[in-house]
C-alpha cells in the first residue's frame, strides 16, 4: 500500500514544496495533489508527476488540482453552448482541430452551481498529450466568467473514431 511520506517524496521531487497545497492519500491508494494556481511550468510537472506517482506500488487514480481564484459574477448563466464555444479554442496539436469538431467530448452538463462537468476521449488511449489536452480543456473552461469548478473526465467506452469528425471538418479532411 502507497502511504502519504512515498506520495510526499515523488511530489517534492518534481515540484517546490513551497508550491504544493495539499498532498492526499486514501485506503483504496487514490493519490490527490493540490498544487498552487502559479507553479511554474506546470505542463512538465503534470505530467512528470503523473508518470512518477503511477510508478508507486498500491497508487490507484491519481488526482493533480490547482488552486485558482473563482471569478465571481453574478447572475450569470452559463450554458452548454458557451462551454461548447469555449471548448473549441482548445485544439489538438497532432492533428489540427478542435477537441469539439474533432468529437472527443461524449457529455457536457452545466450543474446548476455552476460547476461544469465534460466526459471526454482521446483519438487513442496512448496519446502522449493527454495530460495537456484534459488541462487546456478545464483552464478553457474555468476562464468563462461564473464558472465555480470543472470536472474532466476521460474515458475510452466508447473508442474515438473518424465517425465522430465533425461533418464540417470532414468536408475539410476529404473523409467525405
Amino acid at each position: 500500500m502507497v502511504t502519504k511520506k512515498d506520495v510526499e517524496r515523488v511530489v517534492k521531487s518534481i515540484v517546490d514544496e513551497k508550491f504544493v497545497r495539499s498532498v492526499e492519500v486514501d485506503e483504496k491508494g487514490n493519490v490527490t495533489v493540490t498544487l498552487a494556481e502559479d507553479t511554474p511550468d506546470i505542463d512538465n510537472v503534470l505530467i512528470r508527476l503523473h508518470s512518477e506517482l503511477g510508478k508507486l506500488e498500491g497508487v490507484g487514480l491519481i488526482t493533480i488540482n490547482r488552486e485558482r481564484k473563482v471569478q465571481e459574477t453574478e447572475n450569470v448563466k452559463i450554458t452548454e453552448d458557451m462551454v461548447l464555444e469555449k471548448l473549441k479554442e482548445v485544439i489538438d496539436p497532432e492533428i489540427g482541430i478542435d477537441v469539439v469538431n474533432l468529437g472527443l467530448i461524449y457529455d457536457l452538463k452545466v450543474n446548476p452551481d455552476n460547476t461544469v462537468y465534460v466526459k471526454m476521449t482521446m483519438t487513442t488511449p496512448g496519446c502522449p498529450l493527454t495530460m495537456w489536452i484534459l488541462r487546456a480543456v478545464e483552464d478553457k473552461i474555468l476562464e468563462i466568467p461564473g464558472v465555480k469548478d470543472a470536472e474532466i473526465e476521460l474515458t475510452f467506452d466508447p473508442p474515438w473514431t473518424p465517425d465522430r469528425i465533425s461533418p464540417e471538418y470532414k468536408k475539410k479532411l476529404g473523409l467525405y
